[in-house]
């Protein structure tokens, strides 16, 4: 019960800050302002003049205006390509407000037109540099130096700090032969003033070279992600909650069951069943209550380790946890309800309680008929498999949820049939298995480790699904054997230099840049990947939602033709056929749906022909594929490509390994967020299965004294409750790996339907094999103290009690 609500306050903490945290700073993603304003024309930069009109503006208390250039930097002193990575210039008159932003902050900070660098840690981590150490910096010109002065923690300026560096603004206009000009102004608001009021008040008012920045980049890529992470963890909060009711259900059905010629002593003196009913409910209200206070202390501990977890994707600063009134409510009401519900059963048993009956021996439970269960397990698992194709993601969480419901249902039954197989030999395994073939007295122990298990083999399907279907897009769209990417658009073709390398088969190049996309009155800033549709496709494809790897290509070789993302598609009703308006530096392109794709790794990347790519401006090349010869060392063709264009400041050359490193990097805590919960619910289910198991050899004194005192020796008792736990771990793992692949295509439905996308359902042999030794483990780490006291009963004790 502790877990349950320390899981469930931990979700409500986490999910509500991060959120609150998106939205409040959407308008500036997370920078050092409330609102960021942006050149009205993507691509360009806006005289710093300009920036007097925007300070001039009510409720603006400061404008912070800055210049940011991608780049390629190296450490000084190294060889070969650099990172690349975004030099930001920033007016270092703003540095005693930095100061007060708690930056975490070792050495000091760049100074008026000199080359000094401010870095983020995880950028000098990577770069392998330190305070004093000095930055090669591909410029306009050729190459800059930057001294380090001062190294800083970037999540606490969010996505403004994400592979980026800072300078002095003066000192990067000058580097980059930009004097001037500004790329974006962060305005901080006066007080009282909220960036979603001060924004539909005042952006109209704005100069006419700035406009607000459009976000809905932002929230289409990473807040529908943060959205799926966060239901993953309300779902498997809610999971391990209805597991605390089955613990407490079956601790309070124990505890009734011991005091069983106690209420019956007292039922025969002439208490009143309601009487004792109450007093057992007020004992579970205290106890829950209890719990409830321990799990809140123990929610600030997980909502501390799921912030840090989600706030590394995308580079999130960790979000100020603030407790709200309903939060700490609704989870001390879960706690409550939960202990309730667990008493229900036991209440229920007090209310029935005959005196006479309740005198006599206590008997073992005995198991009642098993076809009602089997029959709801079957109605269940129909249910769950339906959802599947319906629509409604409600009816697919339901499906979901009844899909965990039927594993544990299932789980009992498959325990019987374990039973009857015999995989013990010697007495103590038949004794066992003719024992659990009888009694129920571990049923709800199965049932719980059925559902836990059920639930870890869905998220792992789930999580899977996602991580497969990022690497499949990388996979096709970054195929190439060699890609080489340029910071900036180079107008000077290298396919003279790469054609005079006889391990190349097929170079094609591309280009990036940004427009606004239009569609039936809404915009949208979106990334734009211009390619040739013959070289293109012969080294790289897309994981295609509608069109082909023939169909699409050939439509945009034809001309007026544009590929968008799904998630795009889906988010502004766009449908294959429909025409969309490209705006950039004014000019204006129409252009005609010809085929989606799942993006999960490129966000809102469209793809269009390099000829239409042309009409709105864009042109040079600052991406190229290259396809080895068959036989080629790619890593030896790398290195020959990396000296043939080392004389070009900004260009880097990675192979195809090294790109999917980088993507599964990037999923590192997605996927660690998820399992965590995965081995959270194991434990729960351990630390429940090691008090039920305690229970019931309380239960069993004198059962164990008889055995002893016939001749079974310490080892045949431990013996016995071992056997009883793996038989429990075979049965929960039979049903919930079973029926959890049934739950995990539900999840990843679900998970699809969230996200806008298609996922296929993956299935990791890996994976569930981990979770059957995990589980099995858990069960026999459960099994050693209940089995060791049970060893220990001496016979004399045991028979006296009697």
């Amino acid at each position: 019960m502790v877990f349950g609500v320390a899981l469930i306050f931990g979700t409500l903490l986490t999910s509500k800050s991060i959120n609150d945290q998106l939205s409040q700073g959407a308008g500036s993603l997370s920078g050092i302002g409330d609102v960021a304003v942006v050149p009205a024309i993507p691509g360009t930069t806006v005289p710093e003049s300009a920036v007097k009109a925007v300070a001039d503006l009510p409720g603006v208390a400061t404008p912070i205006p800055t210049l940011a250039r991608n780049s390629s930097v190296r450490p000084a002193g190294t060889v070969g390509t650099g990172r690349p990575l975004t030099v930001t210039g920033y007016p270092t008159t703003f540095n005693t407000e930095l100061q007060l932003m708690r930056l975490e902050l070792r050495g000091g900070l760049p100074t008026v037109n000199n080359p000094e660098a401010l870095v983020p840690s995880d950028v000098a981590s990577r770069l392998g540099v330190d305070i004093g150490d000095s930055l090669v910096v591909a410029s306009s010109d050729a190459t800059t130096q930057l001294r380090v002065v001062g190294v800083f923690n970037g999540k606490v300026l969010g996505p403004l700090a994400y592979d980026n560096i800072f300078v002095d603004l003066f000192y990067a206009q000058t580097i980059f032969n930009e004097q001037g000009q500004v790329s974006r102004v962060d305005i901080q608001l006066s007080a009282g003033n909220s960036a979603e009021r001060w924004q539909s008040e005042y952006s109209s008012s704005l100069p006419p070279q700035f406009k607000v920045q459009d976000t809905s980049a932002f929230n289409s890529t990473l807040g529908p992600l943060i959205a799926v992470v966060s239901l993953i963890l309300m779902i498997a909060s809610g999971t391990v909650l209805g597991i605390s009711i089955l613990l407490s259900a079956t601790a309070f059905q124990s505890v009734v069951n011991a005091r069983r010629l106690t209420y019956g002593v007292m039922r025969a003196v002439g208490a009143r069943g309601s009487w004792l009913a109450a007093a057992v409910l007020y004992e579970a209200l205290m106890l829950a209550f209890a719990c409830s206070m321990v799990g809140l202390g123990l929610g600030f501990g997980v909502s501390w380790i799921l912030n840090q977890g989600l706030s590394s994707m995308g580079n999130i600063p960790p979000a100020t946890v603030a407790v709200e009134l309903w939060q700490v409510l609704l989870a001390i009401l879960s706690g409550v309800a939960a202990g309730c519900a667990g008493a229900a059963r036991a209440i229920m048993n007090v209310l029935r309680q005959a005196p006479l009956t309740a005198i006599s021996p206590e008997g073992a439970e005995r198991r009642s008929s098993n076809r009602f269960r089997v029959a709801l397990s079957i109605m269940l698992l129909i249910f769950g498999a339906g959802s599947y194709w319906l629509d409604s993601l409600v009816v697919k969480l339901v499906g979901f949820v009844l899909s965990l419901a039927a594993a544990g249902f299932l789980a009992p039954s498959i325990l019987i049939a374990c039973t009857r197989l015999q995989i013990f030999a010697g007495w103590t395994g038949k004794a066992a298995a003719q024992r659990l073939r009888r009694h129920a007295s571990l049923d709800s122990t199965t049932a719980i480790m059925g559902i836990v298990v059920c639930l870890g083999a869905a998220l792992v399907i789930g999580v899977g699904s996602v991580r497969s279907a990022m690497m499949d897009q990388i996979g096709r769209q970054f195929g190439a054997d060699i890609q080489i990417s340029s910071t900036t658009p180079i107008v000077e073709k290298l396919d003279e230099r790469l054609a005079s390398i006889q391990m190349i088969n097929r170079v094609s190049d591309t280009v990036w840049d940004h427009a606004a996309l239009q569609f039936q009155g809404t915009t949208s800033q979106v990334a734009i990947l211009a390619v040739d549709p013959k070289s293109y496709f012969a080294t790289a494809q897309l994981p295609w939602r509608h069109g082909s790897d023939g169909s699409a290509p050939a439509a945009l070789e034809k001309g007026g033709a544009v590929i968008i993302p799904e998630a795009l598609a889906a988010s502004r009703d766009i449908s294959l056929g429909d025409y969309v308006r490209l705006n950039r530096a004014g000019k204006t392109l129409s252009l005609r749906i010809v085929g989606t794709y799942a993006s999960l790794a490129t966000g809102n990347q469209v793809v269009m022909s390099r000829d239409a790519a042309a009409e709105l401006g864009i042109t040079g090349s600052n991406g190229w594929n290259v396809e080895a010869r068959p036989g080629v060392d790619v890593t030896a063709l790398r290195d020959t490509i990396a000296d043939s264009v080392a004389d070009i400041p900004g260009v880097s050359v990675i192979t195809a390994a090294k790109m999917k490193e980088r993507a599964e990097s990037e999923l590192g805590s997605y996927a660690g967020a998820a399992f965590g919960i995965v081995v959270l619910a194991l434990s729960l289910g351990a630390v429940g299965a090691a008090g039920l198991f305690s229970v019931g050899v309380a239960r069993r004194e004198k059962e164990f004294g008889m055995l002893r005192a016939i001749g079974a020796t310490r080892g045949d008792i431990t013996r016995l409750v071992a056997v009883d736990a793996i038989l429990i771990g075979i049965a929960a793992l039979a049903s919930g790996l079973l029926v959890g692949q049934l739950a995990g295509w539900v999840l990843t439905r679900l998970v699809a339907g969230a996200l806008g996308v298609t996922l296929s359902t993956t299935v990791s042999v890996l994976a569930f094999s981990g979770i059957a030794i995990v589980t099995l483990t858990a069960l026999c780490l459960a099994a050693i103290g209940p089995s060791r006291r049970a060893a220990r009963i001496e016979p004399a004790a045991a028979l006296r009690a009697e």
